[in-house]
C-alpha cells in the first residue's frame, strides 16, 4: 500500500496567533467531556461554535449555559425536543446534528468528531471534502469507510486522531528514515488477569471495571475482547499506509506507552503519558504549542514505574483476528465486523450473549456474508444494514 499520509512534520496542525473555531460533535460523550475540559482551559486558543450532544440533555444545557455557542444539537430526536424546550431555541437533531449544523456556515475552522460507531462516517467524510481540518476519535468512520475518506483528503495534515495510540505513533514519526512497524499497546482489558474459564462466564459488570481508562460501555467491552484494539489495527491501516504485516499490538499492562515506531535501523520511538484522554486532545488541538496544564496528572518516575510488554494471544482474543482479516480481505468486510460486534456487545451488556459467546457471534455473522466491493460511500450504509439484519437473526437463537 502507498504511504500517502504523515510523511512531513514542516507544517502546524493549528497557528498560535489564530483561534481555532470548532464544531464539537459528540460533546456529551468520554472522549467529548474531554474536549470540552480542554476547551475551557484554553479560551483563547478554541472557540466552541458549534456543540452536538446524543441524549445527555442536562449535560448539553449545562455546556450551551457555559460556552453559548451559535449552534446546538442533539443527535436523538426526543433529546433535541427537549432541550429545545429549555433552551428557547432551534436545535438540529438527527443528520442534520451531525453534517448541516456546521457544513452549511463559514464560521467553523474545524470540526471535532467524538460521536461513536458508523454515524461518524459522513461527518468526516464530508468535512474532509470541504478541507476542513478534522480532529476524531471516531475509528469507526476509518474502519468501515477508511479508502473514501483517505482518498479525498486535500493535505496530510488535514485528518489528526484523537486515539491516543495514534497520536502517539503520529508524534513518533519523523523524516529520519523508513518505518519498519508500529506498535500499538493495549491493555488488555478488565479480564487481563483472569483464567479462561473466569473470562468466559464474566458478567458486564465485571468486564465494564476497566483497570486503566474510563471509557463508555461500548468500548470497554471492546477493549476486553481486544477487538477494540483490532478497529485499532484498520484505523493504522489507512492512517500511515502500512502494511499490515507492519502493524503490531502489543498487551502493555501499565498503559503508559501508547504507540511505538520502530525504523529500518533499529531504533524505536515511543510516546509516553500517563492515561488520560485529556492530555491526547490538548496535544492534537493545540499542536505545535505545549502549555502546562496542571489539572492533567504526569507518570512519576520514582523508581516504581515498571513497563512491561507481551504479545497477545490471538486463539485467547479472536476478535484481534477477525480485525485483521477483515483488514486484509478488505470490501464490505470491515463493515459487516463493525455491525456485528455493535450487535454482540449490545446483547451482552443486555444479558442475552455470554462473554465467551462474543467471538462466535461475530464469527457467525463475519464469515456468512462474501466480500463484495464498496463502491461508493452509499454501499456502506446498505452493507450495514444487511449485516444487522442477519445479525438480529442469529440472535433470536442466542
Amino acid at each position: 500500500m502507498e504511504k500517502v499520509f504523515y510523511e512531513e512534520r514542516d507544517r502546524c496542525f493549528c497557528c498560535s496567533d489564530i483561534q481555532m473555531r470548532v464544531a464539537v460533535l459528540g460533546a456529551t460523550g468520554s472522549v467529548g467531556k474531554a474536549v470540552m475540559d480542554i476547551v475551557r482551559l484554553f479560551p483563547n486558543f478554541l472557540i466552541p461554535v458549534v456543540l452536538v450532544g446524543g441524549s445527555n440533555v442536562d449535560l448539553m444545557q449545562k455546556l450551551f449555559m457555559e460556552f453559548r455557542p451559535k449552534r446546538v444539537g442533539m443527535f436523538f430526536e426526543p433529546a433535541a425536543e427537549d432541550l429545545e424546550k429549555r433552551l428557547g431555541v432551534n436545535v438540529y437533531s438527527g443528520d442534520s446534528a451531525l453534517l448541516d449544523i456546521w457544513k452549511y456556515y463559514d464560521d467553523i475552522d474545524a470540526i471535532v468528531v467524538c460521536v461513536s460507531g458508523i454515524h461518524g462516517f459522513k461527518p468526516i467524510y464530508e468535512a474532509v471534502k470541504l478541507g476542513k481540518r478534522v480532529f476524531f476519535s471516531t475509528k469507526e468512520a476509518l474502519v468501515v469507510g477508511g479508502g473514501f475518506i483517505i482518498t479525498e483528503l486535500k493535505s496530510k495534515e488535514q485528518l489528526i486522531p484523537l486515539d491516543s495510540e495514534h497520536w502517539a505513533i503520529l508524534s513518533c514519526l519523523d523524516l529520519r528514515g523508513e518505518v519498519k512497524r508500529i506498535f500499538l499497546t493495549a491493555s488488555g482489558g478488565a479480564l487481563r488477569d483472569r483464567s479462561h474459564e473466569e473470562r468466559r462466564r464474566a458478567s458486564p459488570l465485571e468486564v465494564l471495571e476497566h483497570p486503566v481508562w474510563n471509557m463508555g460501555k461500548k468500548i470497554t467491552v471492546d477493549s476486553a475482547t481486544l477487538m477494540n484494539k483490532g478497529f485499532e489495527v484498520i484505523e493504522a491501516y489507512h492512517l500511515f499506509g502500512l502494511s499490515l504485516d507492519s502493524i503490531k499490538v502489543l498487551i502493555h499492562r501499565e498503559g503508559y506507552v501508547h504507540g511505538m515506531v520502530e525504523f529500518l535501523d533499529g531504533s524505536v520511538k515511543a510516546l509516553l503519558f500517563y492515561p488520560d484522554m485529556r492530555i491526547v486532545v490538548q496535544e492534537a488541538l493545540l499542536h505545535p504549542l505545549i502549555l502546562e496544564n496542571p489539572a492533567l496528572p504526569k507518570i512519576e518516575f520514582n523508581g516504581k514505574v515498571n513497563l512491561s510488554f507481551e504479545e497477545p494471544d490471538f486463539e485467547e482474543y479472536p476478535c484481534l483476528s477477525y480485525a485483521y482479516y477483515a483488514a486484509r480481505v478488505g470490501g464490505n468486510l470491515p463493515v459487516i465486523l463493525n455491525a456485528a460486534d455493535e450487535v454482540a456487545v449490545s446483547l451482552f451488556l443486555s444479558y442475552r450473549l455470554k462473554f465467551s459467546d462474543i467471538p462466535k457471534f461475530i464469527r457467525k455473522v463475519l464469515f456468512y456474508f462474501p466480500r463484495e466491493d464498496l463502491d461508493s460511500p452509499e454501499d456502506i450504509f446498505f452493507w450495514d444494514r444487511e449485516a444487522r439484519k442477519f445479525a438480529e437473526e442469529v440472535s433470536r437463537n442466542c
